[in-house]
């Protein structure tokens, strides 16, 4: 505990020091503001949308639309996609699954993933289990750019000359939030044009800062009826950024292209707040109502072992989680993950109640008692998973899953002791019956204890 304690001392340090990095707030620019940029971006007036089928093949009883998307122009490049349409030989619904992840351009044009493609081939699975358009969008973003910058690098770049110039399109996650808005009108124009079906509600998902922009797309856009994020657990960012400080005494070196620029260290201050309100998710909670699943790996390099724990409880509507045990940022072979997602997607697009997931926390002595409340009639299944540290990194060590026999309940109770030295991280598995066949979990939010106590807040 007094280790612990100790550790806090380092968040006094930082917020210090970030104030020798404080800049003038920028001033509205044709009235816009931190909480208003995005939406002024997403509807600016850019006239680039465009979209044309290069290639139809088939596989199996799928049929593959490979579309080139134009979605923008944003600041002096037009950004340009591959968007691959995955259509069943039976549709029976009105919901697509948009899934967006990356890739990159060459002379500013997508570098094209062939027809055997293994992700594509892995979402194929989902549409047909569902009856339902799945949609894989790539090159979100476009990249590289500006020197050969990509990903994490290109990002922080963007943020970075926002805060030199004040210039509100600069954030790269807006053109970003506009490839996966531009992605939904091509599907739906595709669908209704080539398929004769209407396409109106969309499960948008994504991993990295494809889950962030899920994040962000699910708060601008009606359509987006449900989001799936994946492996961005870092909302709240300014407490998030701290409690890796505090608990780490660092941040992590997987946002060092962040740290390098000064992101994390001027969080508190004003241009860092405006940052803030336009990219991270939490800014837009009120507006984040609809049903969510949000995928984390435990071992993830990135994020403290319970960051979940500092946004939510604060996020409206349903919200259910889905660890992926001994697995990091790459979800591992990600299999369990798109099992998830499929059978999330499948209870949106029946507009089905989904399965619970609810807990209650209470302490002793000797550890932590929580009380899950779960859809009796589908519960396969529970399991403790949980995992012991010595410093609360908990990204190289080794989870261990205990199933606790428990079947066909709707209310139950499990117990957890204290170490005796260190740190414990656990979860609650619930594992659930798919109406299409197969079975997968929604986990608890992760619980962090030392030998004497749990750290709730």
């Amino acid at each position: 505990m007094k280790k612990y304690l100790l550790k806090t001392l380092a968040l006094v340090a930082v917020i210090s020091i970030s104030t020798l990095f404080s800049f003038d707030l920028p001033k509205p620019v044709d009235g816009i503001t931190p909480s208003t940029a995005l939406d002024s971006y997403l509807n600016n007036g850019d006239k680039a949308f465009k979209w044309e089928v290069k290639d139809t093949y088939s596989y199996g009883d799928i049929t593959a639309y490979e579309v080139l998307l134009t979605s923008q122009k944003w600041r002096e490049y037009t950004w340009k996609h591959q968007l691959t349409v995955l259509v069943p030989k039976e549709v029976k619904y009105d919901g697509a699954l948009l899934f967006i992840t990356g890739g990159s351009i060459k002379d500013g044009e997508p570098r094209w993933n062939g027809r055997e493609d293994t992700f594509n081939r892995a979402m194929s699975m989902a549409a047909t289990k569902n009856n339902a358009i799945v949609a894989v969008l790539r090159q979100t973003p476009n990249q590289p750019l500006y020197d050969d910058l990509k990903e994490d690098a290109l990002i922080s770049y963007t943020l970075h000359q926002f805060k030199k110039d004040g210039d509100y399109s600069w954030p790269l996650l807006f053109p970003m939030v506009k490839s996966a808005v531009r992605a939904m009108d091509a599907v739906q124009a595709l669908a209704k044009e080539t398929l004769h079906k209407d396409v109106n509600r969309f499960v948008v998902s994504g991993a990295s800062k494809r889950g962030w922009t899920t994040w962000l797309t699910g708060a601008s856009d009606k359509r987006a009826v449900a989001i799936a994020p994946m492996v961005i657990d870092v909302l709240n960012m300014p407490v998030n950024l701290d409690y890796q400080m505090k608990i780490w005494n660092k941040y992590s070196e997987q946002i060092e292209d962040y740290v390098k620029l000064g992101i994390p260290q001027t969080v508190h201050s004003k241009e860092g707040s405006a940052v803030t309100e336009m990219i991270d998710p939490y800014s837009y909670r009120k507006k984040l109502t609809m049903p969510k699943m949000l995928f984390m790996g435990t071992n993830d390099e990135y994020w403290t072992v319970d960051a979940v724990k500092h946004y939510i409880g604060q996020i409206p509507g349903e919200n259910f989680i889905h660890y992926v045990p001994n697995v990091g940022h790459d979800l591992g072979d990600k299999r369990q993950a798109l099992e998830a997602l499929s059978a999330f997607f499948g209870n949106t697009l029946a507009k089905q109640p989904y399965p619970a997931c609810q807990w209650a926390v209470s302490t002793t002595k000797k550890g932590v008692d929580l009380t899950i409340t779960a859809t009796s009639d589908k519960l396969e299944d529970v399991t403790i998973w949980s995992a012991n540290s010595t410093d609360m990194i908990f990204q190289d060590e080794k989870w261990e899953g205990k199933s606790l026999g428990i079947k066909n309940k709707g209310s139950f109770s499990v117990s957890e002791a204290y170490p005796a030295s260190g740190y414990r991280a656990f979860y609650i598995d619930l594992k659930y019956k798919v109406p299409t066949g197969g079975t997968y979990t929604e986990s608890t939010r992760m619980f962090l204890t030392d030998n004497d106590e749990i750290f709730l807040k």
